[in-house]
């Protein structure tokens, strides 16, 4: 029986939809590798103005017709696509590019990888030697939706357009201004929307959403029983007041900005006071900051003047958003310029919901901005300090940020820098040894292993006077640097420049340049004109984020891509009048929450109404709630929970090994793995190694902007919840709670309904868990009918757990 129970799961999920790979993604990696190299490399001997060898190489078109040796790409093919061979040199009589270097192995690989995946072109670019977005920039500003101030729009009075519909399941009750804009819009369509869910269905879906959490049998009781007019929105203030709501959303947060408690170089290099950043955004959700304020702190709060010294330390810490940007490489010093690039793709679309990235080499082939729109934002982040975590060539991290101020730690830390630095001489001559070793066959004075054994014994007696600095507090922080502007990198090159661009802001958007000779980075101002409620991005990308989460998918359901290639808004007046309604309540993120959730549009039920969705298959127009299925998060910290086993205290720093005994490499990368009964979100999140759960239920990856995750449904998940030891024992231990809790099966059952399903068994239900449990018992050793009892009702908890029932929300 338990296994037909498996089986049985494991057919349920498989038929489920999969989640296909994004074509925006190879879309987006043409343009970063592909585009630059056919520009600086190809197209003036092969564009629209001259066709050497009668060969275009601006379309794919033209890839694929050739010249005179024939088509240039084989897509799917690398092996056999010409243009392949002659960048590899491997034609006796061609090379490309003629009389110059060859390319290199990177750019080759770069572009062998984009013919394996099919050699995906743009859809709407027949030739990319065609006019940019920029070139039209006055016109698209003045017509793209999301270049427009934000509106004021008024609601309409549409009470007559929601008669009742009887037999078909609707109602005609309007809560608040959010139901107008969307019964208007349903009623154009010639619909009308459904029931309200049930208060039972609410309060669980109110719970997860805002806390993350289920509620307890106790809390659902206590919420059915209050049948006051207020006790919903009661409900609603009560769960925004408790610390579990910023554990949830911002873990939200965390996602969109790729938070890692790790570097990301090949090393993969831990960063222990990562956590610091982590909490701070948990605070402020709590604390309800403004989301201006929220902005200003983590682009500039070192800048920001501050009542007193903890509240300046907070600040500082706030700008670990810059900080935590991934580093790449063994040596990410040498490779500054890619972390700066991390930092403005993800600014762009967390902030403005631009890919700011596809303007690094070349003008946006798809949004007014510019090359020099780029580097003018580059070089603010460039007069900036980032930290140096340590990476397999420059171990020794740097430029950290001390909460008593870099004077004053050097000066307390002198002594002890003194005392090490005659092992960290030693350690780097050793290991540059061992390098040079690497690169030789053979050499017969020494051998590799015992130069490395020389090292390890090195790095040990180095030990000590690492572990011996006091323990000043710290933080992963950014700083100011020599305020500076930059020259434009041609085709993303940091060697090949162009002319100079003065610091400033996006031109679409009316931003200005720094006055010349501008004392600072610009961080400040940049933090100052996103943060204004007059920029019409900044506004709309919010609060489209906060109905996402809320509804499983967005007004705009490109999250973070508001661009020309993003989808317009479903409901345009609607997301105006949620921003606007966003900037007159102090850009206050839980003014938002009451708003959408008092609405009857939130509170609708999910199932089906046969009429809509003839019409709108899709729930485009809102008619329905989205049913969703839990997070990783949820479904971990729900299964503790059940347990009595979630530990409800904050997380604080990792068990790391002391920060300056790191010599990790790119084939002994870091690896950790830090049990704990915390909620996930303080799990230790690497970028290289991910954690195996939060992966197999499709949670963040720190080395991405994670703005939507797409539920998956894979049949390793499945075997997960068959298999797998931590399934096995929170199952036992729920178990042991039911027998515990209650006497006599039907009331266990009734337990376990009320806990995992948040709802009574019905009788026919208690009958066949009884079937189950008496099925199970026969199959076990009644020898110790102790733990017989215990393994059924580990069984039976098992397939509530794995049940669609408790996996998704309704």
């Amino acid at each position: 029986m338990v296994r037909a129970i498996g089986l049985l799961l494991l057919v349920l999920l498989s038929v489920l939809p999969w989640r296909s790979a994004a074509g925006d993604e190879r879309v987006e990696y043409f343009e970063r590798n592909v585009r630059p190299q056919l520009l600086a490399n190809c197209t003036h001997c092969h564009g629209a103005e001259q066709q050497e060898s009668g060969l275009r190489l601006d379309s794919r078109e033209a890839l694929l017709a050739g010249g005179d040796r024939g088509p240039a790409i084989v897509p799917g093919d690398p092996e056999a696509s010409l243009l392949l061979r002659v960048v590899r040199h491997a034609e006796e009589d061609l090379e490309m590019p003629p009389e110059e270097e060859p390319l290199a192995a990177e750019a080759i690989a770069q572009l062998a990888k984009w013919i394996a995946k099919g050699a995906i072109w743009p859809e709407h670019e027949a030739t990319i030697g065609a006019d940019t977005p920029v070139d039209r920039l006055e016109e698209l500003r003045d017509s793209h939706w999301a270049f427009q101030p934000v509106g004021s729009p008024i609601p309409l009075e549409v009470g007559a357009l929601v008669a009742d519909r009887g037999d078909e399941g609707c109602e005609d009750d309007i809560d608040n201004d959010i139901d107008r804009f969307v019964v208007a819009r349903l009623a154009a369509a010639g619909l009308k929307p459904g029931r309200r869910a049930s208060r039972r269905t609410l309060v669980r879906r109110v719970y997860f959403d805002l806390l993350g959490l289920p509620p307890t049998p106790e809390e659902i009781d206590a919420f059915l029983a209050d049948e006051s007019d207020d006790a919903y929105p009661r409900l609603i203030d009560r769960l925004l007041a408790r610390p579990e709501y910023g554990e949830r959303w911002g873990r939200h947060w965390l996602d969109v900005v790729r938070y890692a408690d790790t570097a990301g170089d090949a090393s993969d290099y831990p960063v222990p006071e990562a956590y610091k950043y982590r909490n701070y955004v948990i605070d402020a959700f709590n604390a309800d900051l403004p989301y201006d304020e929220f902005i200003r702190q983590q682009l500039a709060g070192d800048l920001l003047p501050a009542e007193n010294d903890d509240e300046r330390w907070n600040q500082v810490i706030a700008t670990g958003y810059i900080a935590i940007s991934r580093r790449i490489g063994v040596d990410p010093v040498g490779l500054r310029h890619v972390t700066i690039e991390s930092t403005l793709d993800n600014l762009g679309k967390t902030f403005l919901g631009l890919t700011l990235g596809c303007a690094r080499c070349h003008n946006h082939k798809f949004d007014p901005v510019s090359t020099a729109d780029y580097y003018a934002l580059y070089g603010i982040f460039d007069s900036s300090v980032y930290p140096h975590a340590g990476s397999e060539h420059a171990p020794y991290r740097r430029d950290f940020v001390y909460r008593v101020g870099k004077q004053q730690a050097d000066e307390i830390l002198r002594p002890y820098r003194e005392r090490l630095a005659p092992w960290d001489k030693k350690e780097r001559a050793k290991f540059n040894e061992y390098q040079a070793l690497q690169g030789m066959k053979t050499d017969p004075k020494r051998k590799r292993s015992d130069v490395w054994a020389e090292l390890e014994e090195i790095r040990e007696q180095r030990r000590p006077y690492a572990e011996a600095f006091p323990d000043l507090e710290i933080a992963y922080a950014i700083a100011e640097g020599r305020p500076h502007d930059v020259h434009v990198q041609k085709a993303g090159e940091p060697k090949k420049q162009g002319e100079l661009v003065r610091r400033g802001f996006l031109t679409v958007l009316g931003g200005a340049s720094l006055p010349e000779g501008h004392q600072g980075s610009g961080r400040l101002e940049l933090a100052n004109w996103i943060a204004d409620p007059e920029n019409p991005l900044t506004v709309r990308v919010m609060a489209n984020r906060v109905w996402h989460y809320h509804f499983g998918r967005g007004l705009v359901k490109s999250t973070s891509d508001f661009g020309m290639r993003g989808t317009p808004p479903t409901h345009p007046e609607l997301l105006d009048y949620l921003s606007r309604y966003f900037i007159d309540n102090d850009w206050s993120v839980k003014a938002l929450h009451r708003l959408i959730m008092n609405s009857r549009t939130y509170q609708l039920d999910s199932r089906d109404v046969a009429a809509n969705s003839a019409v709108d298959p899709n729930n485009d127009l809102i008619w329905r709630a989205n049913r969703q299925r839990l997070s990783a998060e949820q479904l971990r910290d729900s299964l503790l929970m059940f347990g009595d086993e979630l530990d409800r205290t904050p997380g604080g720093r990792h068990p790391f090994p002391h920060r300056l005994t790191y010599f990790y490499r790119q084939h002994e990368p870091f690896v950790g793995n830090f049990p704990t009964r915390r909620r996930s979100v303080y799990l230790m999140q690497q970028r290289i190694q991910k954690n195996v759960f939060l992966d197999l239920f499709d949670g963040p990856d720190g080395n991405v902007e994670f703005a939507e995750r797409k539920a998956s449904t894979t049949t390793l998940q499945a075997l997960f919840f068959m298999n797998s030891p931590f399934i096995h024992e929170r199952a036992r231990v729920i178990a042991r709670r039911a027998l515990d809790q209650a006497d006599g099966t039907s009331a266990r059952v009734r337990w376990a309904y009320e806990t995992v399903f948040n709802r009574p068994p019905d009788d026919a239900e208690v009958a066949r868990a009884e079937e189950f449990l008496a099925s199970v018992a026969g199959q076990l050793d009644d020898s110790d009918k102790g733990r017989r009892e215990s393994e059924m009702w580990a069984a039976y908890v098992r397939g509530m757990i794995s049940s669609n029932e408790f996996l998704f929300i309704d």
